[in-house]
């Protein structure tokens, strides 16, 4: 993951007004330090991620808004796509602007969790359409028409919710500092033989999984499925984190700049 800091300059003659300056990067460095991120993610969500996601994006939400939105008579795909695209754009304008993004931090925090939303969104859609493509060209109709939509699309808004609310649970001041049993195995000896024990049992259960596919010939729609599902497990503790920031940094102005 990307992360910025301010780096120190190399030590001068004091002078009027250094001590100061000292003690504010200083403070900074701790902050960087100090602010807290949920248990899943490495490192927090960073203002950078403002100058390179969105242009990752912006052709991957444009496809799908061509591709996936191709006959969309309804338009829900249509309008989801094109106010990602719209995330998309917005955010790479302002992120080419340094002094907009230290100036207004916390609307740079919620950019980023807007485009992070954009991440989930295309990729949840990517997998939707492995399930309900049937060798035919991608189109909405595929999307509308397939049995298979609803039985993937309310699973994924249900997981969503509750992984969202998990991991907001996090960020409430009484449970900050709180970390998930997995995630102390690294640290702790005495739980290698169940870590080894579930990662065992992971790789079985996958390759059970692929075998099935492949047997059945449902490889596609298994895969569409473990993509949504890995994608909506993992990013929203990112989107979290986002809005956390936007939140922190009204009370830390000078926790983070470029």
């Amino acid at each position: 993951m990307l992360k910025f800091s301010l780096k120190k300059k190399e030590p001068h003659q004091p002078s009027s007004g250094s001590g100061k300056q000292k003690k504010s990067k200083k403070q900074r460095s701790n902050q960087t330090v100090d602010r807290y991120h949920g248990p899943l993610i490495t490192n927090e969500v960073s203002l950078g991620y403002i100058k390179f996601f969105p242009w990752i994006m912006l052709p991957i939400t444009a496809f799908l808004y061509f591709a996936g939105g191709y006959n969309d008579n309804i338009g829900i795909i249509k309008v989801l796509f094109l106010s990602a695209m719209v995330m998309n754009i917005v955010s790479i304008l302002f992120g080419l602007f340094t002094p907009l993004i230290n100036r207004f931090k916390s609307l740079t925090y919620i950019l980023v969790a807007f485009v992070v939303w954009t991440v989930l969104l295309s990729f949840t859609f990517i997998g939707l359409l492995m399930v309900t493509k049937d060798n035919i060209a991608i189109s909405a109709l595929t999307v509308y028409n397939s049995k298979l939509t609803l039985f993937y699309v309310i699973p994924m808004i249900l997981l969503f919710v509750v992984m969202t609310s998990i991991y907001a649970w996090y960020y409430l001041p009484q449970n900050q500092g709180k970390i998930w049993k997995i995630n102390r195995w690294e640290t702790y000896e005495i739980n290698s033989k169940k870590k080894e024990l579930l990662f065992n049992m992971t790789k079985v259960l996958g390759i059970i999984l692929v075998v099935i596919a492949v047997l059945t010939d449902y490889i596609q729609i298994i895969f569409g499925f473990f993509l949504g599902t890995l994608m909506t497990f993992a990013f929203p503790a990112v989107l979290v984190d986002a809005i956390y920031a936007a939140i922190y940094i009204k009370d830390h102005p000078d926790y983070e700049e470029l």
